[in-house]
This record gives structure tokens, C-alpha cells and sequence, in this order.
């Protein structure tokens, strides 16, 4: 998403005004006043002041003029008086020998200035000075429209306060708009007194809260199958909580390119970030890429949200998304929904469209909801002296399933109570709880798998029981330790048992999702979990415990696995068979731990282990440190397929990314991986190098994909008051605006 250069230009050290001279003289004015509190009034003093003739007006030596919220310091000024037909007098000055005009912030000096006081209008000669909210100018003339407004001949504009400025540019003409911007003409970009980059007209901007309509700083770059590019584009405040930003550019090798993105930002939750990408290759026709998501709140407190993540191809997906995750996927996803509780119900109506792509011929399988009422109500006592809880889910829906040869088109209602009776004591916790399910298809299956029969129901009860503990612990004290001065170990079982009565015409089912493939059962899962606590500062100062350690072990017996119960337990990676191929009444064992010594450092290991493989079956470890000087997150992912007649590893990645702020706010170094140890390949690699100097930043990147032979190199700048454009499809994208007020 576009964002904006983060550094604000300080503030110079402004001309100070000149002491006030001892020698005080009359003003012009009939009598004393005070210039704060009458914008009329106008105040000189001087060392010397002479009356030339009854409309001239001469002081000499350290001359102070004040009109208004404006004060004026100079050598010599001179002032003209002209009566009106009407009676009514104007003031007109001319001052000269180092002239100094200040008005708030502003800050000007040059050798000579003429200037209105009635209109405010005047022309400073060879000035050079401060304008607000941050902008050095040096011109050879600068004319004041107005108290907003200059217009500026020979300029030269930086935001950089050093005496040689890192970067600035010069315009033949331009006009200033006080805390908006600077549109200029025939602009030459410098950095240092190297010039760098000409464009015909450029618009700066300068607003205060750093989110300003304007040019963004083009990017240039390189890939090995898209060719040299270039890219530009223009960032448009429309508000205070609104902006667009339009994208342009140029691929050697590939096309042209075109983006938008609208955002805004209203009263929590309300926001919305639309992102489309469109690009007309060189041989003919368009690709697209669309990332919308938004939600709003609406009147009646009901909420609509929009999704939508969707590429023309898999083809152009993979070629041209520079994340790892977004490149690989194979979903088209989009969804509208609108939602809205009342009396603890929530209803909710939902139209969405999920496609799956299998390969580079585009086919796939499409899933939609056109669309799905649901009404639901969370789980909600019923009295306090029962203590019973009621839960349920209803749905009315239609439905679309298929591929790119045929589409079915169907209708599901599904009503599903629960209703439970939770126990709690300190040590121990006890939930039995109670559901029936009741679904309606208005087809069902026939021969080969086509939605052709008739309607069919489907119902079932469930009973279970869900009881945690009893625990145990113990208290260690250990007195000076590091880390924490006692610690608290608590284990203890966790067992769930789940009886579910008979599903009838299990194969006629229409299967859209996991309700579809619900199997009765007879099924105990256990587990035993440990837990370290410590007592630590927590965000008040006041020692809190504080859980650094979670470690559960855990299975799942099967005692019915005659209609294959097994195979959709969704809550491993795979059905459970034993090495024969024949379904198994034992799950895999299923370790998850986790480490988290600081809020900063967390580490996760999980581990499944097929006890009828007598192997793992899959692994996953990952740490992330988020510290100020370092920044780091790493993930190692392995897993086997499992077959009677072989084992084979078909999954073994490593992946990582880390930031490393070598200077804080100047220097940075980013950069991820991810490794194929199977093939034993880089599947992706990124670096990043980032310097920031007071008023400019300068970006290198490269980007190395091995999944489709590209290799990419960029380069932008970032000045301040002014973004540039990163990859518009990638990780990093940044522009003018970078957040609402």
C-alpha cells in the first residue's frame, strides 16, 4: 500500500529578530495602537525617521515595521501614502539593505522588498528564507499574492537544513500555497549539485500532517522476464480520512501497467483499502490482479464487509506477485456479506465464490454461496440457578458446486442446536453438552457423483463430554534467579469423549464443505498438558504471572471405524490408516509446544507421530523476535505422505525473514529466504537496503525467484514530503500518505 515519507523536515534556525533600537519615534499612525490587536495598525521604530513630504515616510537604522501578524526588519524603509477619493488612505513601502520578513514561522530575507500594506501584496528582490511547514526557498524574485499564496522566479526549494542540501530542485517558475504545496515548472532534481532528474511540471507537497496530494518519485528497475521498467504515479488527498493513488508503468520485456487504490479510514471498524492492477502485454490483451477488503458499519449498527483476491491466471499470478505466499496460491476468493445482531441473535446474509486452480490449463473447482442466510446465537445461559447454555446455527442457503465442465446448482437448510451444562471447581473443569443437527438437500447424488437425486435429510444427535483436569502444581522459589524469583508448574489430563449417532445415506450426501462429510462416531481424545508460570513486570511494573511455557501431548482412539470416521477428523493432517491401508483406531500423537520467554521472543514446535508408521509424519518449527535493534522470524516445515507401498517426504522447507537496524531511523538492512531442501533449491530470496539521512531516503532491492526463473532489481528514492512506489505487487509498497489522521 502507498505510504509517505515518514520524515518531517525540522525547522530551521530562523533570522532573529534585531534588538529593539533605544531611539522610538512616532508612528505614521494619528495615534498609538497596538498592531496584535488592530490589523489596521501600523508601528515603526527606528534610529532615525524623517517626514520627506506629506504622502513620504523615511526611517533609517535598525527600522522595525509591524502591520498585523507581520513585522518586517531592514536598514532602510520607506513609506508612501496615497489618499483616496473617498477620503480613505492606503500605505505603500519599499525597504531596503538586508530585509528580514517574518509572519508566524515564515521567515524571508532578501535585499530589497515592496509591499502593499493595505493588500499584502509585494515582491521581495534576491530572497532566500523559510516558508512553513518546513520548505528552504532561495529565488530571484518572490512576489506574495497573498498571506497563503507566492509565486516564486528562479527558485530553489529543499527541505534539508543542512548548508549544502542533500537533495533540492530548482523551477523556472513556481507558485507556493502555505501548508499545501508547490506546483513547479521546468524542475531539476539535485542530490548534493549533481543534477538527476528533469521533469516539465512537479506539485510538492508541503502540508503539515504530511499527507499531501501530489507527484510520487518514479522507481526504476530490472527483471530477467519482464525487462527494464519504470513506474510513477500520483497520490490524491481527497480528505481527512480518504485517498486514492494512481500508478503507471512501463515493462520492456512484458507491457504497460496501470493501479489504483482507493482508501479510507472511518470510525472503528469502518475501513476499506481497494487495490487493483492492470497490465496490457505487448502481444495483445489484459491481466488483471484485484485485492479489495473493507468493512462498514452501516445504520441499525449492521456491518457489511467486502473480499475480494483475485488474478486473471495462475500463469500471470506466479509472474508477477513478488510475495512468496500470494505468488503460490491457487485461490480466486470473493465475498460480500452484510451482518447485524439483535437480541443476542446474529443474522447474517453472504454471497461469495472460491475457485481452486490446479494447474496452467486453468482448471478448477468452484464453490459459491448465491447466497447463505444464517441466524446464530453464541452461547447464552438460560437463568443463573440451572446454569444451562444454549447455542445454535441456522442456515438457509444456496448453493454452487463444480468445474469448468459442469456447475450444480442446489439448495442446503440446516438447523443445529447445543445446548451444555459447564461445571468449574479450581482444579477441575466439566462441560457435558448435548446437539441435534437436522439438514435438508433438495438433491442428492445418483450415479457417477451427478447432483440428480432426489431430496434427501439428513439428521443426528450428538452427546460429549469435555473435562479438563484435575490439575496439579507446585511452586518453586528461587531466590536472586534472573529470570523470576518463583516459578508455578501446573499439569494435568484434558479427555474429550464424542458419541454421534448414525448418518444414514452417508454417499447420497451432497459434500460442499466439512458439515457434508459429518460421519458418526465413537471417539475419545485425550491429551496432557503442561504449563510453567513465572512471576514477571507486567505493563503496570507490579510483578503478574506470566505463562513462558505450554507443552500438549495428545491422541484420539477410534472405537468405530468401520464407515471410515477417521478419514475426516480435520483436526490432523491426514486420514488415519494403518501400514495394511485399513482405517486405524488410533490417531497419530500429536505434540504441540510452545516457548515465549518475553513478550519480544516466541518459539513454536509441533510434531505429529503415525504410531502405525511407527514415524513422523510431520514437523513444524518456528521462531519470531521482534526487539528494537533486530527483527527476525524463521519457520521449518517438513511432512511425509504416508502409503502402504511407500513413505515419501513431499514436504521440506525452510523459510525466514529478519530486518536489522544497523542505525536506527538511517541505516537498515531486510532480507527473507525460502529453501526447497528436497530439490535442494532457493525457491525465493529478497534483499532490502534502506538509508535515511535527515531529509531523503534511498531504497536498493533484489529479488531472486527460482519458480519462475526471474531476477529483479530496483532502486527508488524517498524525499522528504515525498514517496516513491515500490513494487505495487509485492511486500513493499510505499507512497505519499502513509496513514490517516
Amino acid at each position: 500500500m502507498p505510504g509517505l515519507a515518514a520524515a518531517q523536515a525540522p525547522v530551521s534556525p530562523s533570522p532573529s529578530p534585531a534588538p529593539s533600537p533605544a531611539a522610538t519615534a512616532v508612528p505614521p499612525a494619528e495615534a498609538p495602537c497596538d498592531p496584535a490587536k488592530s490589523p489596521d495598525c501600523t508601528t515603526i521604530t527606528a534610529n532615525k525617521q524623517e517626514k520627506i513630504d506629506a504622502s513620504h515616510y523615511r526611517a533609517n537604522g535598525f527600522v522595525d515595521l509591524q502591520f498585523g501578524d507581520i513585522r518586517i526588519q531592514t536598514d532602510q524603509i520607506d513609506v508612501y501614502t496615497t489618499v483616496h477619493e473617498n477620503g480613505t488612505e492606503s500605505k505603500r513601502i519599499e525597504a531596503s539593505g538586508n530585509v528580514v520578513f517574518l509572519r508566524g514561522e515564515e521567515r524571508l530575507a532578501g535585499e530589497k522588498l515592496a509591499m502593499d500594506l493595505e493588500t499584502g501584496h509585494g515582491t521581495f528582490e534576491n530572497a532566500i528564507g523559510y516558508m512553513q511547514p518546513g520548505v528552504f526557498v532561495e529565488a530571484r524574485r518572490i512576489e506574495r499574492m497573498s498571506a497563503d499564496t507566492y509565486k516564486i522566479e528562479g527558485g530553489h526549494f529543499t527541505s534539508c537544513s543542512q548548508p549544502t542540501p542533500r537533495w533540492s530542485f530548482s523551477a523556472s517558475s513556481a507558485t507556493l500555497q502555505v501548508d499545501d504545496h508547490i506546483s513547479a515548472r521546468n524542475v531539476i532534481f539535485r542530490v548534493k549539485d549533481v543534477p538527476a532528474l528533469y521533469v516539465p511540471y512537479f506539485m510538492y507537497p508541503i502540508q503539515q500532517d504530511q499527507r499531501s496530494t501530489g507527484f510520487l518519485i518514479p522507481h526504476v528497475g530490472y527483471s530477467s522476464t519482464r525487462g527494464f521498467n519504470t513506474g510513477g504515479g500520483f497520490f490524491w488527498v481527497m480528505g481527512r480520512s480518504f485517498d486514492q493513488t494512481f500508478y503507471a508503468d512501463s515493462y520492456s520485456l512484458y507491457g504497460r501497467g496501470f493501479g489504483h487504490e482507493l482508501r479510507y479510514l472511518l470510525k472503528s471498524p469502518s475501513r476499506g483499502t481497494f487495490r487493483s492492477y492492470f497490465i496490457r502485454r505487448t502481444g495483445g490483451g489484459w491481466e488483471h490482479d484485484l485485492n479489495w477488503s473493507a468493512v462498514q458499519m452501516l445504520p441499525g449498527h449492521a456491518r457489511a464487509t467486502v473480499y475480494v483476491q483475485d488474478s486473471s491466471t495462475f500463469n500471470f499470478n506466479q509472474q508477477f506477485q513478488d510475495n512468496l505466499d500470494r505468488a503460490l496460491t491457487r485461490n480466486r476468493r470473493s465475498s460480500i456479506s452484510l451482518q447485524k445482531t439483535f437480541f443476542g441473535l446474529t443474522a447474517q446474509a453472504l454471497a461469495d465464490s472460491t475457485d481452486t486452480i490446479f494447474d496452467s490449463t486453468e482448471n478448477f473447482i468452484r464453490r459459491r454461496h448465491l447466497p447463505s442466510l444464517t441466524l446464530t446465537q453464541s452461547p447464552r445461559k438460560l437463568g443463573k440457578k440451572l446454569g444451562l447454555v444454549l447455542a445454535f446455527d441456522s442456515a438457509a442457503e444456496r448453493l454452487q458446486q463444480g468445474n469448468q465442465d459442469r456447475i450444480d446448482d442446489y439448495k442446503r437448510f440446516d438447523v443445529h442446536p447445543r445446548l451444555s451444562r459447564p461445571f468449574s471447581l479450581s482444579f477441575l473443569q466439566v462441560n457435558p453438552e448435548v446437539q441435534y443437527r437436522y439438514t435438508h438437500y433438495d438433491a442428492s447424488l445418483g450415479a457417477r457423483d451427478k447432483l440428480v437425486g432426489p431430496p434427501l435429510d439428513r439428521q443426528y444427535f450428538e452427546g460429549s463430554l469435555d473435562l479438563r483436569g484435575p490439575t496439579f502444581s507446585r511452586v518453586f522459589s528461587t531466590p536472586d534467579n534472573f529470570y523470576s524469583e518463583r516459578y508455578k508448574h501446573v499439569i494435568g489430563p484434558e479427555v474429550n469423549w464424542t458419541y454421534r449417532s448414525k448418518v444414514e445415506d452417508f454417499d447420497a450426501i451432497p459434500r460442499f464443505d466439512y458439515y457434508d462429510v459429518i460421519l458418526g462416531t465413537n471417539q475419545l481424545s485425550y491429551a496432557l498438558v503442561q504449563r510453567l508460570y513465572a512471576k514477571r513486570p507486567g505493563r503496570s511494573g507490579k510483578l503478574e504471572a506470566y505463562e513462558f511455557f505450554n507443552w500438549r501431548v495428545g491422541q484420539t482412539y477410534y472405537v468405530d471405524i468401520a464407515d471410515g470416521q477417521n478419514e475426516f477428523d480435520p483436526n490432523y493432517s491426514s486420514a488415519v490408516f494403518d501400514a495394511s491401508g485399513n482405517p486405524s483406531h488410533l490417531s497419530p500423537i500429536q505434540s504441540r509446544m510452545r516457548f515465549r520467554p518475553t513478550t519480544a521472543f516466541t518459539t513454536n514446535f509441533d510434531i505429529e507421530y503415525d504410531v502405525n508408521f511407527h514415524t513422523v509424519k510431520s514437523l513444524g518449527l518456528s521462531t519470531n523476535y521482534n526487539g528494537s535493534r533486530f527483527v527476525t522470524q524463521a519457520a521449518w516445515s517438513r511432512g511425509k505422505r504416508l502409503d502402504p507401498s511407500q513413505t515419501l517426504v513431499n514436504r521440506n522447507t525452510i523459510r525466514g525473514s529478519a530486518a536489522f537496524f544497523v542505525l536506527p531511523r538511517r541505516l537498515t538492512l531486510q532480507g527473507s529466504a525460502a529453501y526447497d531442501l528436497i530439490n535442494k533449491e532457493m525457491v525465493q530470496s529478497t534483499a532490502r537496503l534502506r538509508y535515511d539521512v535527515q531529509c531523503c531516503g534511498f531504497i536498493i532491492e533484489t529479488l531472486q525467484s527460482r519458480f519462475r526463473d526471474d531476477r529483479q532489481y530496483r532502486f527508488s528514492i524517498e524525499l522528504a514530503n515525498i514517496g516513491s512506489i515500490g513494487s505495487f505487487m509485492g511486500d513493499q509498497t510505499t507512497g505519499l500518505g502513509g496513514g490517516f489522521r
